[in-house]
């Protein structure tokens, strides 16, 4: 026991601002939160994952092979969300990872346990699987070594994940961690922590996954430590699968864990300045510093939803000639696009007028999709964020009608953690504002053009802003600017910005948190 957790602590920093700070269940709730968190994590690097093994003949080109663009799109895309995974499952190992300074009677020495090791085995899991994939391709090894700020991958990452994801002290550990699973056990069973859901899917995650990695170095585990021997002398360090993601580790460890999820957009400052320019139909891109949803695409902007608003909104939307002709041919023969809405979607009505969001927030003003569904959301959650945008698609007042009723229809089902925009079944966040305005043959709508994300077409928050910028100076844009509230972390502020401001955000880094 003495031995194991003698390695195990060898694997932790020097002391900084922790998670185990918190106890009883201000803690509890923390790791259940963040286990849910690495819970959607795994689950989308075995999403990307899979894209690489239906990709498999691309990364197993020759190296002399001359690469298509479309072919290095994929490729780049393809490890920009890998990268996006391992890094914030690795943000969240570094998180709990001074479990070894609890002492193993306490019930958070368990729980940080159960986080890091299902971290770090999925890490070595998959991230072995992709570096046997990539082994001896030095054209590929070369382009994945380059910077690439769509993704927030800084150059010189792929040698440097490589290198510690095959690194004799990673894999010690996954031994060690395996071996510390069986003095676990009952902590665990007496904290009752087996009737989580998300506990038990760890305990069979990090064993399922302990498996793959030791296949993984079993089969080529030779060859891979032999490739990198030089550098294995040359650095002996334990700290970590990803060095160059420092600034990780410190927002996990300290930024999020001081701020605790607090927003730098406020209630008071989203009543006062935001809710007054908005009307129903906007379109909406925000981004939250420290909280990674859609972390396996890229861009700056990770989130976009539908600003609804309130019924009494509406007026001037329903008094349009357009939308009265559409209501009349509705088979409901509705008078108002409330009256349209409570006919068709009767319980849907019901939570958006009278209702509250799952945060116990209200009124409504946003349909949008997040890891809950496609959900109701008062200002509190939606806006709740460090930047937001505002942007006005330039359609006719029936076709934002048309768009509110679609998100209606869209309400209550699953999040898309595939990106499928093929499916209706379940929708990812942009998918939502896409299909809400979608074209077809009664509706000019937005044309959204998708992009390739590892191999899959898709529409990343980011393209939105890249196609108001890109459109911004013709006399046919798609989209008018509504707002831009920026921010700066350093000074916990955020400040009315330009609609050149809001056309130049595409372009930052997508971990970029030094604001100018």
């Amino acid at each position: 026991m003495v031995l194991l957790l003698s390695v195990l602590l060898a694997a932790a920093p020097a002391a900084q601002p922790s998670v185990f700070t918190l106890e009883g269940q201000p803690f509890s709730d923390t790791a259940r939160a963040d286990l849910a968190t690495l819970k959607r994590f795994v689950a989308g690097l075995k999403s990307v994952n899979a894209q690489v093994q239906a990709n498999k003949a691309l990364f197993a080109l020759k190296s002399d092979a001359v690469l298509t663009p479309d072919q290095k799109r994929t490729l780049l895309s393809t490890w920009g969300s890998l990268f996006g995974y391992f890094s914030s499952i690795e943000g969240l190992r570094h998180k709990y990872w001074d479990f070894v300074r609890v002492l193993p009677t306490d019930v958070r020495h368990a729980w940080g346990y159960v986080i890091t090791h299902t971290a770090l085995t999925a890490l070595l899991a998959y991230g072995l699987a992709f570096s046997d994939l990539t082994l001896g391709n030095k054209q590929l090894e070369t382009l994945l070594d380059e910077p690439n700020d769509e993704f927030g991958v800084p150059a010189g990452a792929f040698a440097a994940f490589k290198l510690k994801a095959i690194h004799v002290a990673t894999s010690t550990q996954l031994m060690t961690g395996d071996a510390w699973s069986l003095t676990m056990t009952p902590a665990l069973k007496r904290a009752r922590a087996f009737d989580d859901a998300d506990v038990k899917w760890a305990w069979a995650e990090m064993k399922a996954d302990s498996k793959l990695a030791r296949a993984s170095l079993t089969k080529s585990g030779v060859k891979l430590f032999a490739g990198n021997a030089t550098d294995l002398m040359k650095d002996t360090t334990l700290h970590a699968v990803f060095p160059v993601q420092k600034s990780f580790a410190e927002w996990m460890g300290d930024t999020r864990v001081a701020r605790n999820g607090k927003p730098l957009l406020q209630k008071d400052f989203v009543e006062k300045i935001v809710l007054p320019k908005l009307q129903p139909g906007d379109v909406m891109v925000t981004r939250q510093n420290w909280f990674l949803s859609n972390i396996g695409l890229p861009g700056f902007w990770p989130h976009a939803l539908l600003y609804v608003g309130r019924p009494e909104q509406w007026a001037a939307i329903e008094l349009d000639p357009g939308v009265q002709a559409w209501l009349k041919a509705q088979p409901e023969k509705p008078a108002t696009l409330s009256d349209l809405l409570q006919r068709r979607y009767p319980s849907k009505w019901k939570a958006y007028a009278e209702g509250r969001d799952f945060q116990g927030h209200g009124p409504i003003r946003v349909i949008e999709s997040i890891s809950e569904g496609v959900s109701f959301t008062a200002i509190e959650h939606a806006f709740g964020v460090d930047y937001l945008g505002g942007l006005r698609p330039r359609v006719p007042p029936v076709e934002k009608a048309r768009a509110i009723e679609r998100a209606f229809k869209y309400q209550g089902r699953p999040y898309d953690f595939d990106f499928d925009f093929f499916s209706d079944s379940t929708l990812v966040c942009t998918e939502l504002v896409y299909k809400a305005y979608q074209q077809d043959k009664d509706m000019k709508g937005l044309e959204l053009p998708l992009v390739d994300v590892a191999g899959r077409r898709t529409l990343p928050a980011n393209e939105i802003v890249r196609r108001f910028d890109l459109e911004a100076d013709k006399p046919d844009r798609q989209l008018d600017f509504v707002l831009f509230i920026d921010a700066k972390e350093k000074e916990d502020a955020v400040f009315e910005a330009s609609a050149q401001a809001l056309r130049e955000t595409w372009k930052r880094l997508k971990w970029d948190v030094a604001q100018k």
